[in-house]
Order: C-alpha cells, then structure tokens, then sequence
C-alpha cells in the first residue's frame, strides 16, 4: 500500500468514526451526517486512484459512485420522517442505488475467481429470508429494499466468501472471518440492523429514540468497515507496490 493510500485509509476511517458518532447522536448528529457522510466514497475512491488500481478495476469505482448516491438518498430528510411509509419509500430508494454498488463488487468478485459453493449459499440463505419476513410482519413497504438489495447483498456475501479462494494453511472459517468475506457479511449484519431499525424502533419514546441511536450507530460502523474490507480486498491494498 503506498504511502497516499495509507493517507487517504486514515482520513476515511475518521470520517466514518464521525459518521458513526454522528448516526448515534440521532437527530441532534444530522448536520454532521450531512457533512462527513457523503465524503466516503469518495475517500475511498480517491484511495483506489492512489495505487493506479482504478484503471484495472473500473467496476469498482463505478461500485462506490453507486454507494455514494445511496447515502446521500439515505441521509435525506425523508430518512427522518415520522411517517413509517415515508422512511420505507425513502429506504427503497437508496436500496436501489446500493444495489449498482453490490453488483460492482459481485461482478469484480466473479472476476477475480470467486463462485458460490453450496456451504456458502446454504448459510445465507435463511439470513435472507429472515430479513424478508421481518419487513413483511414489521414493515412490509420496505419489502422491495429486503427483498431486492437483500438478495443482491447475499450474492455479494456468498462470492466473498468462497473457502476455494483461501491461501494454502488458512483455517476455513477465515473465510468468512478475514477479508472480503468478513467485509461481506459486515454488509448483510447492516442491512439486517437497518431492517429491525425500520420494522421495531418507531414512535418517539426517550428509550425508543435511544436504541434507534445505538441500532444507527452500529448500522453505519458495520457499513464503514464493510465498504473498506471489500474495495482493499478487490484492489490488492495488501499487495506490495
């Protein structure tokens, strides 16, 4: 990893600290969301660019265009709206984006080798269907968003997770553990956070607008770390330069 690679590493992990701080604050935390938020992506854009990495892996790039547009969908004020509907349209919305940044990485994934194993496919696939049925029974108008992102994050999930792509001597539950894989599932514990978040913590009661802090606050820490697991692990950052 170069040297301004390792620069950009640390100002992205500020700003996600921030950004995490700041989804934990609720409400009183949304003008600081405004402002490290959306720097994210880009941050980790510009960190790709800083090896050269971004001419050999342009999906990539394109993976995090989509991630950016999907925060700042998620950040808007419908995110904050008192109206379940509203947040779960608003919700769908950023879904959609979020997707074109899982098909990014599961292309980039395809390209590098990765395929789905049975194991892989069968350990994720209640997770999914658990997730479909608490929008259902909780909020049944962010089914598109469980549904839809949730199948595109357990394809993204299995890939990273492929145990044939272990180094010789690794133990198999690296694979889910270390890496990508543990980027990838990072990102399936925080779209199943976001879920809850949506179907459980509604009303405006001092404990209820507490646990929707902490629930927000890992939300955005388990999304940070995913995002950066993923792209290093796509892009080589590990590899001598």
């Amino acid at each position: 990893m170069s040297t301004l690679r390792r620069r950009l590493r640390n100002v992205y992990l500020a700003a996600g600290a921030t950004s995490v701080l700041a989804a934990t604050a609720g409400r009183r935390g949304d003008r600081l969301t405004r402002l490290a938020k959306p720097t994210l992506m880009p941050l980790l854009a510009a960190s790709v660019a800083a090896d050269g990495a971004a001419r050999r892996h342009p999906s990539v790039l394109a993976g995090l265009a989509g991630g950016w547009l999907g925060d700042v969908i998620l950040m808007g004020k419908a995110g904050r709206s008192d109206d379940p509907a509203v947040r779960a349209k608003n919700l769908n919305k950023g879904s959609a984006a979020f997707a074109v940044n899982q098909v990014a990485y599961i292309t980039e994934l395809w390209k590098q080798g990765h395929r789905p194993r049975r194991s892989t496919v069968a350990l994720r696939l209640p997770v999914l269907l658990s997730g479909a049925g608490t929008a259902a029974v909780g909020a049944p108008s962010a089914l598109p968003a469980a549904v839809g992102y949730g199948s595109a994050l357990a394809a993204t999930s299995v890939l990273a997770s492929d145990p044939e792509q272990l180094p010789k001597g690794a133990e198999p539950l690296d694979a889910d553990l270390t890496g990508v894989g543990l980027g990838g599932n990072l990102f399936v514990l925080s779209d199943g956070l976001i879920l809850a978040r949506q179907a459980f913590l509604q009303g405006e009661q001092r404990l209820v607008r507490a646990l929707d802090g902490v629930v927000d606050g890992l939300v955005m820490a388990t999304y940070v770390a995913a995002q950066l697991l993923i792209v290093e692990a796509l892009t080589g950052a590990g590899d001598d330069k």
